[in-house]
């Protein structure tokens, strides 16, 4: 048996790339070392310089192709080999969404314990296109630095690096940034981009700087003011198809009882009460003060049937399952949009006690799905019924999945 080698910080070696791994890398072993690779696919012989270790792991990125992959494609941006921004710019969109299945794939036969046949019933033809082809012009909401020219990070760096040409962000932004540029005399720091349907608004390091005050953004056939610091999903293409994919679960009926959890300022919340209708009624629960009173706001000042029976709680989420399950109060359903790290195994431990009916899952994070899912599954409570997933983050590595639990308890 050989002893793993000990590579050297900054040197350059030739490796063989392998499979794709969750986070934009691909696998590679380096005289018996794992090395996490950018800039290189599966298949492609390449020289990496190692930038990197943590623990045992170390980390590289490509700086010379030797052998290409026939799904290498020439970057629509010059600063993309640095960027923060994109991990895949350099991959053909089709294969960017055969990768994401993988990592999907994968994520759920390591972390959730689910057999091969089973995850390819779960998950069908697997991440869906959105969008343009191309898979640019998406980003409807992007951060630059402005320091003379438009910076962003470089990958997991404090460093910067000019992007003068971005090509994963709307036209609309794009013309926007060539406007503020030609004006000069801008601060230096960070300036926000957020398109809405009046226009783009610009927030920089001393406030407003273009367009509206507050973005309005259309969605479940209402308008929606934020600031345009505040989060939204970037793809406004993804939304409407996450409603028409609830819609069509058939989990959602008129009468029934929902919970809405990380609810922000309502935005789910309002989808699900014009399911139940105004015989059914919807919590929504958000830990942040300030998107809870926009929810509570807005709920108390729109009329109509579809919001009337919504009731805003500002609490954690673990506080309130907690809290709820002691009462014995049992909703039909309990839907949940959590940050990236996922519910975690508290809540999850808890929604299985309170034993809805059903569980849609909207996950931003693979891993974090997978994990949950082993929670939520575990002792037989629940059977995840299905996956759908959009490439609504074309060019990186992220996409979003909506994951259906069914109670086995429900014939």
């Amino acid at each position: 048996m050989t002893s793993k080698g000990m590579l050297e910080i900054g040197k350059k070696y030739t490796a063989l790339i392998g499979n794709i791994a969750h986070g934009g890398h691909f696998v590679t072993h380096v005289e018996g070392c794992v090395v996490f690779v950018r800039g290189a696919a599966t298949g492609e012989q390449a020289i990496i310089e190692i930038t990197r270790k943590r623990q045992k792991v170390y980390f590289g990125v490509a700086k010379e192709i030797l052998n290409a992959s026939e799904f290498r494609v020439a970057p629509s941006c010059e600063a993309s080999q640095f960027c923060g921004g994109c991990d895949f710019q350099f991959i053909s969109p089709p294969h960017q969404r055969a990768l994401k299945t993988q990592v999907l794939k994968d994520s759920l036969e390591r972390f959730a314990s689910l057999s091969e046949v089973e995850v390819d019933r779960i998950i069908g033809s697997g991440v869906h296109a959105l969008g343009d082809p191309s898979g640019l012009g998406w980003r409807e909401r992007a951060r630059f630095e402005w320091n003379g020219g438009w910076q962003m990070h470089q990958y997991r760096s404090e460093s910067m690096v000019n992007t003068p040409s971005c090509t994963t962000i709307t036209p609309e932004i794009s013309s926007q940034l060539i406007a503020l540029e030609q004006l000069g005399e801008l601060p230096i720091g960070e300036y926000t981009f957020a398109q809405g349907v009046e226009g783009v608004s610009v927030v920089g390091p001393s406030g407003h700087v273009a367009g509206p005050h507050l973005v309005t953004r259309h969605f479940a056939g209402s308008d929606w003011e934020s600031d345009p610091r505040d989060f939204w999903q970037s793809n406004a293409a993804l939304l409407p198809e996450v409603s028409k994919s609830i819609h069509h679960t058939g989990a959602l009926s008129v009468g029934a009882t929902w919970w809405d959890l990380y609810a922000g300022s309502g935005v789910f919340s309002q989808l699900l009460a014009r399911e139940v209708g105004e015989t059914g009624s919807v919590i929504s629960v958000e830990g942040n003060r300030n998107s809870s009173q926009l929810a509570r706001d807005r709920f108390a000042m729109t009329t109509g049937p579809h919001v009337s029976q919504v009731r805003v709680i500002n609490s954690s989420v673990e506080s309130f399952v907690e809290r709820i399950r002691e009462v014995g109060v049992t909703p039909d359903g309990v839907f949940l949009d959590p940050p990236r790290s996922g519910a975690g195994i508290s809540v999850c431990e808890e929604l299985v006690a309170v034993s809805p009916k059903w569980i849609l899952y909207l996950a931003c994070d693979p891993v974090a799905l997978a994990r949950d899912t082993k929670v939520l599954c575990g002792n037989g409570e629940f059977e995840l019924c299905s996956i759908t997933a959009w490439d609504a983050f074309p060019m990186t590595h992220h996409f979003e999945s909506l994951a259906v639990f069914k109670s086995t308890k429900v014939s």
